[in-house]
């Protein structure tokens, strides 16, 4: 059965790189196209970033036959899809389109921010990559990294929960500053390196709210529910702050030839909008996963504690 997850994922895979073949990329980093579907763009970590992981997470998989936590079928469908909004955000042409419009670069900012690392993460990754790993990087690298107390001791610190808590939030506040967002456009590195920023923390974060097994995460569960909901308040503050705004904040945006006739204060308002909203919205859902993962484990927990006091009864009562 992986073999055939893992033929799965390779096919669309290849369907992607067969498409992006069959259309040319749009005209550099920044200009416009003739037509929205030729604005594929060959990103080197969009497409083969989420081959790699995809083969090592299911060449885990079939390795690890007899797991002491099973990845259950909507997991790896989660992972794989997680996958996919990496590849919808870096390659297809939401990323030729935000160079030309700010509320399609909230688009991309939501998927790489949110959506693909929360499916990902519910596809409970760890195990399986690492198992997927060959033989000697697992034990000439990962393992002595894993080992060594200092990597230990960066590990604890930049996963304490005030620490992601702050990156998360901070990250999405510093790129929007307008000279920072004017550059991003104009400038393909820095671009690359909002992406990298904004995934990496957002990954950070979400990690401690998914929990992926065998991760432990050092929050409880209903100090999660609060977790999120607490990064509703300063993205709806950043949000209000670009739909209300009656000036053009970002000016770089206009400064191409458009697909869509557009005007950029209304570019700018959609964009605002998408920024404040879909993320409460999102937000309100996971933590509503959250809570039934948490009464799920509880349920657990009490039904192991009364498994646990009947074996007691049982060989109390065997001595009589």
């Amino acid at each position: 059965m992986n073999r055939l997850y893992t033929l799965l994922f390779l096919l669309i895979a290849a369907a992607g790189l067969v498409q992006i073949g069959a259309a040319p990329a749009h005209a550099g980093p920044h200009g416009p196209a003739a037509s929205i579907w030729s604005m594929w763009t060959p990103d080197p970590i969009g497409i083969f970033g989420p081959l790699v992981l995809g083969f090592l997470y299911f060449n885990g998989l079939r390795k690890w036959s007899h797991g002491s936590h099973p990845v259950r079928f909507w997991q790896r469908v989660s992972f794989v899809a997680g996958q996919l909004a990496v590849f919808a955000a870096l390659v297809s042409p939401i990323d030729a389109l935000s160079d030309q419009f700010f509320f399609m670069h909230q688009i991309q900012h939501l998927l790489l921010r949110v959506v693909a690392p929360v499916l990902i993460l519910l596809g409970a990754p760890l195990t399986p990559v690492l198992r997927g790993l060959p033989e000697g990087a697992l034990h000439d690298f990962v393992r002595p990294v894993a080992g060594n107390r200092r990597m230990r001791a960066l590990y604890v610190r930049f996963t304490h929960p005030l620490i992601t808590l702050a990156l998360f939030i901070g990250t999405l506040w510093v790129w929007q500053i307008q000279e920072l967002q004017n550059l991003v456009v104009r400038n393909t590195a820095v671009h690359l390196l909002m992406h990298f920023t904004m995934f990496g923390t957002a990954m950070l974060y979400w990690w401690l709210v998914i929990d992926p097994a065998p991760h432990r995460s050092r929050i409880h569960y209903g100090m999660r529910v609060l977790y999120v909901a607490i990064t509703i308040i300063p993205n709806t503050v950043l949000g209000a702050m670009i739909v209300f705004s009656s000036v053009v904040l970002y000016g770089a945006y206009g400064e191409s030839v458009h697909v869509w006739p557009l005007s950029s204060i209304d570019d700018q308002l959609i964009g605002g909008l998408i920024l404040w909203l879909p993320m409460e919205m999102m937000s309100v859902v996971i933590a509503g996963v959250v809570f039934v993962m948490w009464f799920l484990q509880e349920e657990k927990e009490s039904s192991a504690k009364a498994m646990a006091e009947l074996a007691r009864r049982r060989r109390a009562m065997s001595r009589i």
